[in-house]
Parts: structure tokens; C-alpha cells; sequence
């Protein structure tokens, strides 16, 4: 193909044009400088040929789409939309055709589409890594021309695998480093035209004349010609991380209580073991630095680091605490560090800058962080290549890169469905040679068991002086007199309850100064500032008294003086207790409360009440947690439906098994169950709660309004989010909101929760189907589209779990 215009850049006065030979070129160039293997961020001596030849004619369609718009500021913009798909007719290999077609996309179902074709020559699975090199280096070249023309920033997409830093004035730092030598020089040329606010056509003119002077050999006129070169060399050499040969003088970098850190004996093991291969179970009780264990080690050698969490209490607290970390680092090491929170409900990026400055951006973040912080089923979803955009097989590329390692944190914690993804995740995470830390305070043995054959070694600490916790046993207490009687101490308590209702009238029987209250249906606004008032209270020893469920017991870093707790699974209480005196300071107090447990949430091993009664008034730092630890009786659960399903969605997204592809388009993963989930809503706050927790008798029905949530298509009006009344049909892959009915205190969240489902009796006990009734009226001014369906009732299905699949007395009949 003949020349073109492959990129414009925009000053003060003028237009410049790069011409699309020079933009190719230099692509070329850089892939040729490239490290060459089969690990990631490598070029295979096998494909190497065909991925230069994709390189030298990937936008060669340019010539043909090139267009100068205006956007809606009314600034000068240029698009070449769908030049990927103008394939030049002398590339002929299906490998680089292929590799042209899909360089501007990378989205799960585009690669996994496009690989698959390579399958019997055994590039299926080289190809998405072929095909993110010939992206990364556009993009490299392409960031390098808007610095040097336009002296600023582009914008660097963040599924890019790179970070530029200054380098003096005629070079940059690039990390990580991709190519053979430790330098590679690049010269940019473009030609520049005065401009003095001439139409977009007369623009594009300019830029197609230009193209024709330089493929006919003639000199351009009326424009001038600039070049600029640049220098590249590897971040790092010569850099603080490489220096911190010991856990000593890394963790002497971080102040706590005024002074640099001190690793413990079992930090310092951790810390030399994470120099070979990682696969490790580390086992350690609450309040023994575990995070800092395995985090620390990570971010001294620059690694990404994702830290998954059972719950999104415990990223409330991390959050914090990485932060803090990375904004240290910031300024020791002298360049941007970030962190990406991935949760069902936040997805932000945080840029820490040497200076102190912070950035919060809200983008997709495309796990392109120094830290990532996010739940298990979220991570399944990454795993998975679930993400809106055209970029999401991101996410398993990452998650396979050596420079990851995962953290999985209190793993005990996962059960039936939950534990059967986990043990499968971390077999083919072991298999793929990723790296990895299991971690728990309380894993019992047939766990560990299970996750023998993926581990390389396990750390334990060694017994010693554990912080001391008096145990009072109270089955006939009062939890609001103990409470009261601490507040009029000044103590700092931690209240646990079982149940949302019971903590919220604990709440408000207790309410005054100090008094907070943490739940699961709190809306994560509210949820996140209780807990960063009670962090502070907590830090500077000030009294408090924090009134919760089990959604704060594990992981959290707080110091509290007295735990006051109904009757619970000793796991749990466990759990509870490494809240109290965590810094071993002087002595906590503990007070069970009660002598019954909730049915529907299980049952208590055998001989625990005695226990309990045996240990009342006892130190438990004196034999006491052993005991405890040793009467966990864990069940056992199978899920073969979610054997099943995992492997059918890793054949489709890591082996480009296209049959599997219609189970991925319904865009479902159970991962702690087959219930959805459906959206709880009041005006701008939100909860997430299984739709089981939402159904009832045909009595206890309430009106509420239902709507669908999802994305507009070109025909509705572009992009956007549309809420359309819900249609019937299967429930997994859609999002469903539920107009809360009662009164809203977001300082008592979602307290009471509305029956807006009625179960309908089904012929396959395996399926749950539910009816809804929209009230009268409800879907008011809905698109014309939908009209037809507001005033439908609704019968929606899901898989039942194992415990379900019999239909109770109160279903109502078929109708």
C-alpha cells in the first residue's frame, strides 16, 4: 500500500501529520529490538516473522478511513475507525492477517475467536501474546510522538504493559523493560501546517495532499518538516528496589507507632522464601503481620501484587494500609505507584506521585496497578475475561504474567461452591507457574490436605506469647448492660451479632457519641466512612463502641479493648478475637452472650458449650485458643455443577475451545453459589443481596418497583445505562434493581428486607422459579420498545443449590 496519515498532532497555530510509513517503521523497529522467548512480554523466535510482517502493514487501512472531525467541545479530532479490518492484499499469512484484524480490540470473545483458527498448528495459545506485543509497541510509539510533538501526555490505555518516566531532555525510563539491549534510540519525524481554525475538511485535505507529495517523491509545500529523537533505557538498574537485599532494610522504610518497621522472625522467613519459587501456605494467627508478610516482598522487587479478599470489609481496612505503602514508595523510589480496589461495587485507580499528590481515577483499570485489592468473585470474572470494553482478555494475560503474585487471604473461609473455585483457580495457577501465598489463622487440616499438591512449602509461625483475652461466658448475659457498663468506661468495644435486624436495634437502643454501626447492607459510602472514623478512634486509643455482624470479624486491623459477642461457631469466634488486644498491650475482655444459635445458619460442634463453660474466666493465650481451634468442625461440601463449569469456561478462554462459547456469552460464574444477585436500592445508595433473601408467601408480598439494568445499543441512543422493566427469563448475566419500599436511614442501611418475589412450583426440583407482579402504573415513561412488557408479570429461573432442590410448603401453584 502507498503512503498515508498515521497520526496529528495539535499546537498552538498549527497541525502536524505523521506520515504512516514513519509510524509503521518505527513499530517495526521496536519489535525487531524486542527480547525474544516464549514467557510474556517475549517475541517466540517461532512467530517472530509473522508478527514483523502484521507490524510493517497493521495500519495500512489508514489510508482509506483517515477522517478530521470535530468533537463536542468543538476541538479538532481525527479518527480511523475501522482501519483494522482493510487488510493489505499482499499479506497473505493467515497468522498476520489475523493479528492486523484484531489489534485494536483484545477483548475476550475477539481473541479467543481469532486463535482458535491456530489451534492445529498449536499457536492458539501463543497468539494473544503475539497479538498484545504488536499493541504494546503501537502504543509505545505512539505515546513517545505525542510527548515529543505535543510536550504532554497521551493517553496510555491501561491494558499497555509499560510506564514511561523522564530520562533527561532527549530520553525516557521504560518499565518494565521488553528488549534485548539496554538502550534503543528512535527518530520521529512529522510535517507541520499553520492553522488558523480552518474547517475539519480542509484539514483532512491538507493531510491527504501531504500523503500524495510523499508517495509521488515530491517535496510537501506549505508545510514544515520537525524530527526529534529519543532515547530508551530500562527503570531500575540503578534504582532503590534493587536494593533491598533484606527485610530489614525494607521495612525500616515504613513508620508505625514513629519509627521504621522491624520484620518478625516468620516476616523475615517469608521474605527470603519469596526468592524462589512461590507456592506457599502460610499459616499464622490473627494479629501476627501475615499482609506485610507476603506484600512486603512483592513490592521490594516491583512485582504486581493482587491481594484477594473474602469480604469487602476487609478491603475497607487494607485499603488504608497499602496506600500508605505505595505512597512511601512513591517518594523513595522517585516515580508513580498505584493501586486498583476491584470490587462488585468500586472500581478505582489511585496514582501515588513523588511529589504527595494523589489521583483517583475511575477508568478501567485493567488490573495495570503495583496492587490490586479485590474479592474471589471478582477475581473469577477477571479470571474469566469478564470486563465491559474491548480490552477485557487483558485480564487473563495479566493474571498469567510471572511478574504477578497473588495473595489469597483467609482462605478458610471459603465453603461449598466457594472452596470448589478456589482449589480449582489455584491448581491451574500452580499449573500455568504462577505464584502464589495462601493464608489463613484457622484452615483446618483436610484444607490444607486439598492444597497440598499445588503448594512448593508451607510457613507457620512458631508458638510463643500470644496477647492476652479473658474468656466470660454468659448464656443468660445482657449485651445492652455490658455494653452500657464499658461505654461508662471508656473502653473501646467491639459488639458482634449474628444478624443485621438484631445490630441495628442494638444500634439504636445504644445510640450517642461514639456508638457505630457496620453491616454487609450498609451502602458502601457509609460503610466506608463508619469505618474510617472507627479506625481513627481506634489509632489514637480514644473509646468507641462498634456494633456489628460477622461482615467486620476477619482480617480487620483493630485494637479493641472488650469484645462482647452473641453465641457463635468457635471458627468465628476465633476470628472475633484477633480484634481484641492485637497489639498485646494489656489484657482483653471477652463476654459470649447466649446459649442458642440460629438454625438456619448451621450448627455448633458437639462438646463446645462445655468448652465454653470450661474455659470461662480462663486466659485463652494460655492454651485456650488451641482448644478452641481444635473443636472447628469444618463440613465438607461437593459441588460437581461448579467442577463442571469451571473447566468448561477455562477450555473456551485459555484453550479457545469455541464450543464452550455460548456459555460464556451468558456472562455467569457462581462463585459462592448458583443464587444471584440482585441490587437493593435508595436513591443514589445501593446494596447487593441474594434474590433468595427477597422472596415470600403470597402474604407478605410488597409493591415494589423492578427494573433491568443495562447497556443502551446504537438504535436506543448510543452509549449509557438503560433501566427497562425486567423481562422473563434465566437471571444469571443480568442486573436486576429493586426500588427499596420501606423508609431509608443510611446511617441503619438496609435493615429490613422486602418480599418482592413469590417461588412458583416448577417440574424440575433443580430450578428456582419466581413471579413478579409490577404494581399498577409503575413503568412510567419506559422506552417505547418496552412498553409492551411493563405491565407483564415476570417469571424468572435459577439453578437451585444442593440444599434447595426441594420445593418448601409455602410455594405457590402453578398459574
Amino acid at each position: 500500500m502507498g503512503e498515508g496519515i498515521a497520526r496529528l498532532f495539535f499546537r498552538e497555530g498549527e497541525v502536524g501529520f505523521q506520515p504512516l510509513s514513519q509510524h509503521q517503521g518505527l513499530v517495526v523497529k521496536l519489535l525487531e529490538a524486542w527480547r525474544q522467548g516464549e514467557g510474556p512480554l517475549e517475541l517466540s523466535p517461532k512467530t517472530r516473522p509473522r508478527v514483523l510482517l502484521a507490524a510493517r502493514h497493521h495500519d495500512d487501512g489508514k489510508r482509506f478511513t483517515f477522517k478530521v472531525v470535530k468533537d463536542k467541545e468543538g476541538r479538532l479530532t481525527y479518527s480511523f475507525r475501522g482501519h483494522r479490518f482493510r487488510v493489505a492484499p499482499e499479506v497473505t499469512d493467515p497468522y498476520a492477517q489475523a493479528l492486523i484484524r484484531g489489534h485494536h480490540d483484545y477483548s475476550t470473545r475477539e481473541v479467543v475467536g481469532l486463535a482458535s483458527d491456530f489451534a492445529e498448528e498449536g499457536l492458539h495459545r501463543r497468539f494473544p501474546e503475539d497479538l498484545f506485543l504488536l499493541m504494546m509497541a503501537d502504543q509505545l510509539e505512539a505515546e513517545l510522538a505525542v510527548r515529543l510533538f505535543e510536550g504532554k501526555e497521551g493517553q496510555v490505555r491501561p491494558f499497555v504493559e509499560f510506564d514511561l518516566l523522564p530520562d533527561g531532555p532527549e530520553g525516557f525510563f521504560l518499565d518494565p523493560w521488553p528488549f534485548a539491549e539496554d538502550s534503543v534510540e528512535l527518530r520521529f519525524s512529522a510535517y507541520f501546517h499553520p492553522y488558523a481554525g480552518e474547517k475539519p475538511q480542509v484539514v483532512e485535505a491538507w493531510g491527504r495532499r501531504l500523503s500524495d507529495d510523499l508517495q509521488g517523491g515530491r517535496e510537501p509545500q506549505g508545510f514544515r518538516w520537525e524530527e526529534r529523537s529519543v532515547r530508551l533505557r530500562p527503570w531500575g538498574k540503578d534504582q532503590p528496589q534493587n536494593k533491598w537485599q533484606g527485610a530489614k532494610k525494607f521495612y525500616a522504610l515504613f513508620q508505625r507507632g514513629g519509627q521504621g518497621m522491624t520484620p518478625t522472625s516468620l516476616q523475615e522467613e517469608a521474605f527470603q522464601t519469596t526468592q524462589g519459587d512461590l507456592a506457599h501456605l502460610l499459616l499464622a494467627p490473627t494479629g501476627t503481620g501475615k499482609t506485610e508478610a507476603v506484600a512486603f516482598p512483592a513490592l521490594a522487587r516491583g512485582e504486581r501484587l493482587v491481594f484477594v479478599l473474602p469480604t469487602r470489609s476487609l478491603i475497607d481496612d487494607l485499603e488504608e494500609r497499602i496506600a500508605g505503602c505505595l505512597k512511601t514508595l512513591a517518594q523513595t523510589e522517585g516515580r508513580p505507584k498505584a493501586l486498583v480496589v476491584d470490587t462488585g461495587h468500586r472500581q478505582v485507580r489511585w496514582l501515588f506521585h513523588p511529589n504527595g499528590a494523589e489521583e483517583e481515577r475511575k477508568e478501567a483499570h485493567l488490573y495495570h496497578a503495583d496492587v490490586i485489592l479485590t474479592t474471589l468473585d471478582k477475581l473469577l470474572y477477571r479470571y474469566f475475561g469478564y470486563a465491559q470494553g474491548v480490552k477485557s482478555y487483558t485480564f487473563p494475560r495479566r493474571i498469567h504474567d510471572r511478574r504477578t503474585v497473588f495473595a489469597f487471604d483467609e482462605a478458610h473461609l471459603y465453603e461449598a461452591t466457594a472452596w470448589v473455585n478456589f482449589r480449582h483457580l489455584v491448581a491451574t495457577l500452580f499449573q500455568a507457574g504462577v505464584r502464589f501465598w495462601i493464608m489463613s489463622a484457622t484452615m483446618p487440616k483436610e484444607y490444607q490436605q486439598e492444597l497440598y499438591p499445588y503448594l512448593a512449602g508451607r510457613l507457620e509461625a512458631l508458638p510463643g506469647q500470644r496477647p492476652s483475652r479473658t474468656l466470660h461466658y454468659r448464656p443468660q448475659g445482657n449485651l445492652v448492660q455490658l455494653a452500657r457498663n464499658f461505654l461508662a468506661q471508656r473502653k473501646r468495644i467491639l459488639l458482634v451479632v449474628e444478624e443485621v435486624r438484631q445490630a441495628a436495634e442494638l444500634y439504636q437502643a445504644l445510640r450517642g457519641e461514639g456508638v457505630f454501626l457496620y453491616h454487609g447492607r450498609l451502602a458502601e459510602r457509609v460503610r466506608r466512612e463508619v469505618f474510617q472514623k472507627v479506625k481513627a478512634l481506634d489509632e489514637s486509643g480514644e473509646p468507641y463502641l462498634l456494633i456489628t455482624t460477622p461482615a467486620i470479624e476477619v482480617g480487620v486491623d483493630l485494637d479493641a479493648e472488650v469484645l462482647l459477642t452473641t453465641l457463635c461457631p468457635p471458627e468465628n469466634l476465633l476470628q472475633r478475637l484477633g480484634r481484641v488486644n492485637r497489639k498485646g498491650k494489656g489484657c482483653g475482655e471477652v463476654y459470649v452472650v447466649g446459649d442458642t444459635y440460629p438454625e438456619y445458619l448451621g450448627s455448633l460442634p458437639e462438646g463446645y458449650l462445655e468448652l465454653l463453660e470450661e474455659l470461662n474466666g480462663q486466659d485463652l493465650a494460655a492454651g485456650g485458643e488451641e482448644r478452641l481451634r481444635e473443636a472447628i468442625c469444618y463440613p465438607r461440601y461437593l459441588d460437581p455443577r461448579a467442577e463442571t463449569l469451571f473447566k468448561m469456561l477455562q477450555e473456551y478462554v485459555y484453550e479457545m475451545d469455541l464450543t464452550q462459547e455460548p456459555l460464556h456469552r451468558k456472562g455467569f460464574v457462581a462463585t459462592r453459589g448458583w443464587t444471584p444477585s440482585v441490587r437493593l436500592r435508595a436513591g443514589q445508595d445501593e446494596v447487593e443481596v441474594p434474590v433468595d433473601r427477597l422472596v415470600g408467601r403470597k402474604e407478605e408480598l410488597v409493591p415494589a418497583k423492578v427494573v433491568e439494568r443495562r447497556w443502551a445499543d446504537r438504535e436506543e441512543g448510543g452509549r449509557g445505562v438503560l433501566e427497562v422493566p425486567p423481562r422473563s427469563g434465566e437471571l444469571y448475566g443480568r442486573e436486576l434493581v429493586v426500588e427499596y419500599p420501606y423508609p431509608y436511614d443510611p446511617e441503619l442501611g438496609f435493615v429490613e428486607l422486602p418480599r418482592v418475589f413469590q417461588r412458583r412450583r416448577h417440574p424440575d426440583p433443580w430450578r428456582i422459579q419466581l413471579l413478579y407482579k409490577p404494581p399498577a402504573g409503575v413503568y412510567k415513561g419506559v422506552p417505547d420498545s418496552d412498553q409492551a412488557s411493563s405491565h407483564k408479570n415476570v417469571v424468572l429461573w435459577y439453578l437451585a443449590e444442593s440444599s434447595q432442590a426441594t420445593l418448601p410448603d409455602e410455594s405457590s401453584p402453578e398459574e
